[in-house]
């Protein structure tokens, strides 16, 4: 028993105050009378980077199948990034479940008085409160789809069968099929080229080399990779060509992280932590030429961006991998521990070797094709 102890999520532990939401809303719904209202759309899509990412195919489908542009409600932190949305009009933020530090002060504003329909893609408390406030003829909820979903994790998890990606299942809670064709990058974002040469003014994207954005931080230890095994990984790629280290992130802890690994290496390395927000991080993936990084929302930012990735995950159901297959996955997790909880004392995350990780960027840097 000395191998074993209990490590908990208690951040993902808050995802339990989505469900009874669900069912409230739902079941007011069934019962709702529909009473006019005026026209437009507005969806509720309140929830963190990683899932947020997922769920813009679908978002994407469904403002093209409205015919009308949406407007739309995220949580604070993802503003920046949901205002370069092709087909959004106005963007209004409420706190996600998760009520993480960097979701407060948002603005809880009542986007409009009344929308023709409320679409909800994902719920929280806060985003409830505003939604009462709303009036509206028709309401799309995503009760029925989520707890079947819900159920499938299980399922995938207690059998060790492939699970359903959520870009897919977003597709199910907006009440879509997923087209043949994938909206891209291209499709959903509105970014311009002054937006581009804006990023690449920034003093860290300066010089010559190739860019590797590096983000080394998470919300639970579990999945976090020891700084020595970062320097050596560093290390080992830049006497293998020339490239530029640029570390991405936020929070006191990437900064601490970033500062010991700079204080280790002999040669310069560069940190945009703290510094840009998410719509400037996702046009900095446009112009770099990989990612490195643990399982977070940044790493879910460069399968969008299209940006060629490796990504060392944790403990997780597996639905959030990459949209291209030449994305290399490394994943040391085979039990049954999941994003809610770890049952060993010594996290599987320390059995990845920074020589595996570079054999894997030699191997993703002969199929980038920004190389050829």
């Amino acid at each position: 028993m000395k191998d074993f102890a209990l490590h908990i999520n208690r951040s993902e532990m808050k995802l339990g105050n989505e469900m009874p939401l669900l069912l409230e809303i739902w079941l007011k719904n069934l019962f709702k009378k529909n009473i006019k209202a005026g026209g437009g759309t507005l969806v509720i899509n309140t929830c963190i980077i990683g899932d947020f990412l997922a769920t813009l195919p679908a978002l994407n489908t469904f403002i093209k199948k409205n015919g009308a542009n949406v407007d739309l409600v995220v949580s604070p932190p993802l503003r920046s990034l949901a205002e370069a949305l092709k087909g959004v009009d106005n963007v209004f933020t409420a706190k996600s479940v998760w009520d993480r530090p960097a979701e407060r002060g948002g603005d809880n504003l009542v986007p409009r008085g009344e929308y023709a329909h409320v679409q909800l893609l994902r719920i929280s408390p806060d985003a409830y409160a505003l939604l009462k406030r709303i009036k509206y003829y028709s309401l799309g909820a995503y009760a029925v789809p989520y707890f079947k979903y819900v159920g499938h994790l299980f399922k995938s998890i207690l059998f060790k069968t492939p699970v359903k990606q959520w870009r897919e299942a977003s597709y199910e809670f907006i009440g879509l099929k997923e087209p043949a064709g994938r909206p891209g990058f291209e499709d959903i974002f509105r970014f311009t080229e002054k937006d581009l040469s804006g990023a690449a003014a920034l003093p860290e994207l300066a010089g010559g080399g190739k860019k590797i954005l590096i983000h080394s931080g998470s919300g639970w230890h579990i999945k976090l990779w020891e700084n020595a095994k970062w320097i050596e990984l560093l290390k080992k790629i830049h006497e293998f060509g020339n490239y530029k280290f640029i570390f991405i992130g936020g929070g006191a802890f990437e900064e601490a992280s970033f500062k010991q690994i700079r204080e280790n290496l002999d040669f310069e390395v560069y940190s945009l932590i703290n510094k840009i927000d998410l719509r400037t991080t996702m046009l900095v993936m446009r112009l770099s030429d990989y990612f490195i990084g643990i399982d977070s929302g940044p790493r879910n930012m460069a399968h969008l961006a299209d940006l060629r990735s490796i990504s060392l995950l944790g403990p997780a159901p597996k639905n959030f991998m990459p949209f291209n297959p030449d994305d290399i996955v490394i994943d040391k997790f085979d039990c049954r521990c999941k994003s809610l909880f770890y049952l060993h004392k010594v996290s599987a995350m320390q059995r990845t070797s920074a020589e595996e990780v570079f054999e894997s960027f030699k191997k993703l840097s002969k199929s980038n094709p920004r190389n050829k």
